[in-house]
């Protein structure tokens, strides 16, 4: 058996030449990345690999999803508590998560 690879690369040129063009171009990449990632902000995730964090760092296995954009980072950034009780933001890996 033999697996051939093809990869093909398509350049796209687009001019935008107004502050509502670059707007509505911004807004389109956004929304296609959100659609694309695997957690959503606001989704409650548990943390069942704690690989990286620190036990004070965070207390509990849950927190909650402020941004996922897996293109760019294979971290999601989550809300949660630390060892003094304080509500903090973190990058936790976005491969150690899953919804809650």
């Amino acid at each position: 058996m033999l697996t051939l690879t093809k990869t093909v690369t398509t350049v796209e040129t687009k001019t935008l030449e107004t502050p509502e063009q670059i707007a509505d171009h911004v807004h389109v990449e956004f929304l296609r990345r959100v659609e694309a990632a695997p957690f959503k902000p606001g989704d409650r995730v548990r943390i069942p690999r704690r690989d990286g964090i620190p036990p004070e760092f965070m207390v509990g296995d849950i927190g909650t999803v402020m941004l996922c954009d897996p293109e760019f980072s294979p971290l999601t950034t989550l809300m949660g508590v630390n060892a003094s009780g304080m509500a903090i933001q973190f990058p936790v890996q976005t491969a150690n998560l899953e919804l809650a």
